[in-house]
């Protein structure tokens, strides 16, 4: 008579072979989807995907405003996504921290093209000819301008240390009545 439990397979005897095909083909592929969606970011995240949608929705092609750059200031995502675009195409010479680098310092209260939430976006669609600042407006497209403008609208008055003053003193408009 047999032990309690010794029936096949639980006495500790060898591991059947397909059992260890099926364990290492899962273990693969579990890490070549991770090495693929996650280490190598080949494919955008729902996050991303969500943004670029919410990007693609902003192209209307109706008139930009002080009002819609407002707007998309207070919108945390459109926020995230200028700061994203900014960390690729502008830190390079504004800084990381939009401190100023070869650009002016972002966060002070002095721009040179104006620091009106319109100033500030036709600035990064059209460029400053003169000044080394080069037109986005093709290569990102005015969605991405837009978050780009309502990132750098909420960086505006931060006063960081970095590059000195340049520019004229922006103040914001008094309230129409």
């Amino acid at each position: 008579m047999r032990p309690v439990g010794d029936a096949r397979g639980e006495s500790g005897g060898p591991v059947p072979r397909w059992w260890l095909w099926a364990t290492s083909l899962t273990v693969a592929l579990a890490a070549g989807t991770w090495l693929w969606t996650e280490a190598l970011h080949l494919s955008p995240t729902p996050l991303e995907r969500y943004v670029a949608e919410r990007a693609a929705a902003l192209d209307t092609g109706e008139p930009v405003t002080e009002q819609v750059l407002a707007d998309l200031a207070r919108d945390k995502l459109a926020v995230r996504a200028g700061e994203g675009a900014f960390a690729r195409n502008c830190a390079r010479c504004h800084g990381a921290g939009a401190e100023g680098n070869i650009g002016p310092n972002l966060t002070d209260d002095f721009w040179i093209g104006g620091g009106a939430a319109l100033d500030i976006y036709q600035t990064i669609l059209r460029g400053r000819d003169g000044k080394g600042m080069p037109s986005w407006g093709l290569l990102l497209g005015t969605a991405d301008c837009k978050q780009l403008a309502a990132y750098v609208v909420t960086l505006r008055g931060a006063n960081r240390p970095g590059k000195a003053p340049q520019g004229a003193r922006w103040s914001p408009a008094p309230p129409a009545k």
